[in-house]
């Protein structure tokens, strides 16, 4: 199982981008989180297969329609991983 956590910048918040990463991940068989933060980025756990994690990275990072990704940059992975389910908090 391989592991990538990354936060999202730009009109992320507000435009339905969570639940678009929440399908995103599921459609590709991942497990993790997307949750907002403070800053007005999204912070995104993406666990699963590393094919499968690259593919929704791609998708998530064009977003949905009316969010607009100005930028992404990565952040430590957690010791412990979900192992069941794509959280949206």
């Amino acid at each position: 199982m391989k592991a990538l956590r990354f936060a999202v910048f730009g009109r992320v918040q507000g435009v339905g981008f969570r639940a678009f990463t929440r399908r995103v991940a599921l459609r590709h068989n991942l497990v993790g989180w997307a949750r907002n933060c403070s800053n007005g980025s999204v912070d995104i756990l993406l666990v699963g297969d590393s094919e499968n994690i690259a593919k929704a990275r791609a998708n998530i990072l064009r977003g949905p329609a009316l969010s607009q990704v100005e930028r992404s940059a990565a952040l430590p992975t957690p010791t412990t991983l979900p192992t069941s389910d794509f959280e949206v908090g």
